[in-house]
């Protein structure tokens, strides 16, 4: 097997994309996978990462996970058409080649909200996102208090946010979005650490803070759909979380 053949065989594998999907969403023909899968076609340099990145990977010494942001925009626009997330052209490609592929052409609402989720979340792995940053642990609920006490915005995410909906317990450690990683990390006092236990600041975008939730107990969430989206991006058992979540909220 070929470099390319492995690179793209295993990207799609991981993605649980078939040849037809991940063709569809990189814009290639079918055969074109498949010979490469094959070791019957070298793919340019640009073929290669098309497909690659359809299967929410990019090439480097391994696999390395896609981050587009732009796909996670897409996926909060169809499960939420109501909420001001304005559309841009590499969301609205996304949303046309997700709908082309069939992927989430299912009999179900619950299927559906969930491929969507999915093919998101392999764009966007929440370890990965630009300007995340882990940090050695601190009781929440005093990283919490200093961060209301210093104004900053923030707002859980991942497995400690999807357990207001599920009782799926997840060992995970907190994720937190915050408007300024550096100001809320010298706020909450934390520092840098590279070993757990931790836990993750990542900067609030122009689709993640959108659809914030307070609880009663002064608890802030993201959107619940943003959250299951982080979660299907996340490890451990956070994607069974995810499926607990969307299976709750169709019944």
């Amino acid at each position: 097997m070929t470099n390319a053949a492995r690179l793209v065989t295993d990207a799609r594998v991981l993605s649980g994309l078939n040849q037809r999907q991940a063709a569809v969403i990189a814009g290639v023909a079918p055969s074109t996978i498949s010979r490469i899968e094959r070791g019957q076609l070298d793919p340019t340099v640009s073929t290669l990462d098309r497909i690659l990145a359809a299967c929410g990977w990019r090439s480097g010494e391994r696999l390395v996970p896609n981050v587009d942001m732009d796909a996670v925009r897409a996926a909060r626009r169809i499960l939420e058409p109501e909420l001001p997330i304005v559309a841009n052209i590499r969301s609205a490609s996304y949303a046309q080649r997700w709908e082309a592929s069939g992927f989430i052409d299912t009999d179900t609402p619950v299927e559906k909200a969930t491929g969507i989720c999915v093919l998101a979340a392999q764009q966007a792995r929440l370890s990965r996102r630009s300007g995340a940053s882990n940090f050695g642990w601190r009781n929440l609920a005093d990283v919490v208090r200093s961060l209301d006490q210093a104004g900053e915005a923030w707002a859980l995410t991942g497995a400690f946010a999807a357990s207001a909906y599920t009782k799926i317990a997840n060992s995970v450690w907190p994720t937190f979005y915050v408007g300024n990683v550096a100001r809320s990390a010298i706020a909450a006092g934390l520092r840098p650490a590279e070993n757990g236990p931790y836990l993750t600041l990542i900067p609030f975008d122009n689709v993640t803070s959108v659809g914030l939730q307070a609880l009663d107990n002064g608890v802030r969430l993201a959107d619940f759909w943003q959250i299951a989206i982080d979660c299907f991006a996340g490890n451990g058992r956070m994607p069974d979380q995810a499926e607990a979540m969307i299976a709750k909220a169709f019944r």
